[in-house]
């Protein structure tokens, strides 16, 4: 039976708090259609045997994985084994105070998206000491050029409608989920409450330096993601760092300098302009794929869309070589860069509407 309200909890080797946890989301949550989702990490010490207990007397169940780690991952596989109509994600470690979920739950009724927040007033990062302090603020400040709607981006307690975020469209590396779901979810209305983070009392942290190349890996991948433009720009950049230079190494071929086209005169440099941007095309699409566009779905026969909008905008590059070249008298090569940089943002918006397409959040 469906449930109104999820709550996904990631755990590994989290036994000693796992029993007094759903105790206190329930006595929060009694008076709601609620059910707790417990996404283990294959802990081994026990986390299943209890939770299958726990059943017996509140509405629990853990979902074992054998053969996947990280808590990212663990988040999202939660979230697609519910259907319910809010989710909310939180710690195991009790350093999320189940008493705010009532809190979470009410902001739920206005806004598409919760994050509780350690960063507003009422809030508090509670008993920190001064690195792990800075290490935080740190990390914020990071993230808010791609999460300004919030001053708590790196809060991993959190809730949204499911409605408008698509798990698919996920990439769940590291261990910041809530900050991928809120950059790459379009929610029309985010709030924050304020909680108290509580110091760990049992069981051990898993922070490491490894979490934190993680986070890195993650902030480039959704600065990518929320600056599409500049990740094309930059793609384009390499393209033409590839283009120029082989364009450059082509013009000095005494075989092509005296090529000629009979329509347009003496006109050898236009040959290694051709090459010299089909490869660069190549590259640009390669590039594309597998940063720009990452997550988005590529229309059937990308590629060779790709192409297609590559040639077209190779005629208005040729031309407008020939123009500035034979007509304002520019040397090949600058006359190249300016040709190249006129045709950028058209590309752009043929590339993502003709070539990509943004998945839609999927339908419950």
């Amino acid at each position: 039976m469906t449930k109104a309200i999820s709550i996904i909890i990631p755990t590994y080797k989290e036994k000693e708090n796992i029993g007094l946890l759903v105790e206190r989301i329930h006595n929060s949550l009694s008076k709601y259609d609620y059910e707790i989702v417990i996404v283990d990490d294959n802990s081994a010490d026990g986390s299943e045997e209890l939770v299958t207990d726990l059943a017996k007397k509140y509405p629990v169940k853990i979902i074992v994985r054998k053969n996947k780690r990280g808590l990212s991952s663990a988040v999202v596989d939660g979230i697609a084994s519910t259907d319910s109509e809010s989710v909310i994600v939180m710690d195991a470690d009790l350093q999320h105070p189940p008493e705010v979920l009532p809190e979470i739950v009410k902001a739920l009724g206005n806004h598409d998206f919760v994050m509780a927040s350690r960063y507003i007033k009422g809030g508090s990062p509670g008993e920190w000491k001064l690195a792990r302090k800075i290490v935080s603020k740190g990390a914020t400040l990071l993230a808010l050029p791609i999460a300004p709607k919030v001053k708590d981006p790196m809060s991993g307690f959190f809730g949204f409608k499911r409605s408008v975020v698509d798990a698919a469209s996920l990439s769940p590396t590291g261990w910041k989920i809530g900050l991928e779901i809120l950059v790459r979810s379009k929610f029309k209305s985010v709030t924050e409450i304020p909680y108290t983070f509580v110091p760990r009392a049992r069981g051990e942290s898993k922070l490491s330096r490894r979490i934190i190349w993680q986070y890195v890996q993650q902030l480039l991948d959704l600065y990518s993601f929320k600056y599409q433009v500049l990740n094309f720009m930059v793609v384009g950049g390499i393209g033409y760092v590839i283009n120029i230079g082989l364009y450059s190494l082509l013009t000095l071929l005494p075989s092509l300098k005296t090529f000629e086209f009979n329509q347009v005169g003496k006109s050898y440099y236009l040959p290694p302009f051709v090459i010299s941007s089909l490869v660069a095309m190549v590259s640009n699409y390669l590039l594309n794929k597998v940063s720009t566009f990452k997550g988005w779905k590529e229309q059937k026969g990308g590629f060779g869309r790709y192409i297609a909008m590559g040639l077209a905008t190779l005629v208005l590059d040729t031309a407008l070589l020939f123009v500035f070249v034979d007509k304002f008298n520019l040397a090949p090569q600058p006359a190249a860069a300016v040709a190249i940089l006129i045709v950028f943002v058209v590309r752009f918006f043929i590339a993502r509407s003709w070539v990509w397409k943004q998945k839609a959040p999927a339908k419950n």
